[in-house]
């Protein structure tokens, strides 16, 4: 696999974590190491992509309510 395209599923599975689990479930099944690593990179970047979104949509949740507590 190219490196260009690499970087081109590695963006799709940050932006769309969805397709990073997908490709990195089904890559990592397969018999070629070299995908085997790019699915298992795959998986990673859609999981931590997955985590950062509950992050920020929690902080974002708390910080717009705050100002409704602060001066009590």
């Amino acid at each position: 696999m190219s490196s260009g395209l690499r970087v081109v599923v590695y963006l799709l599975s940050f932006f769309v974590p969805v397709v990073g689990l997908v490709l990195g479930i089904v890559w990592m099944n397969d018999q070629d190491p070299e995908k085997k690593q790019i699915g298992k990179t795959c998986l990673i970047i859609g999981i931590v992509s997955i985590v950062l979104s509950c992050i920020c949509w929690f902080a974002a949740t708390t910080f717009s309510v705050l100002p409704a507590f602060v001066g009590y």
